[in-house]
């Protein structure tokens, strides 16, 4: 009797601490920016509920079925939430992280033929303080 009941009370903990990320979805959409949230987390996160569920179901264990199907779904609305306000969906604007990415890319590339990020001269001993020798000595 005591098993069965301390199963339950982990299946509803488990389940309400999956629910959890569905409050961190909530705060993102009322602000409108999810730049404060690691999608990186939330994706570790997501994929540990995925991997458990897999094993739920490979063992046939209920309880981790039950806690993992809904920390799997929980955790995959947040996370598309938090990658549709950064622009994560499907890139047709040119406004999302693949563009992004693209322009920075270009910039730095562009940056790198023009010679601009090239190393900055030496200091002259003229600039140093009085006693301080240049390495280029």
């Amino acid at each position: 009797m005591f098993k069965q009941l301390l199963g339950t009370a982990a299946t509803v903990y488990g389940v309400l601490g999956a629910l959890k990320t569905l409050l961190q979805a909530r705060q993102m959409l009322a602000r409108r920016s999810s730049r404060e949230v690691s999608a990186r987390f939330l994706a570790s996160y997501t994929g540990g509920y995925a991997i458990w569920l897999t094993y739920g179901l490979s063992t046939g264990s209920l309880p981790l079925i039950v806690v993992d199907t809904v920390g799997l779904l929980c955790g995959g609305v947040t996370l598309a939430v938090a990658l549709s306000l950064r622009g994560g969906s499907p890139d047709v604007t040119g406004h999302g992280w693949a563009s992004q990415w693209r322009r920075r890319a270009a910039v730095s590339s562009a940056a790198r033929s023009s010679g601009k990020n090239r190393r900055a001269p030496s200091i002259s001993t003229t600039s140093l303080a009085p006693g301080m020798v240049s390495r280029s000595q």
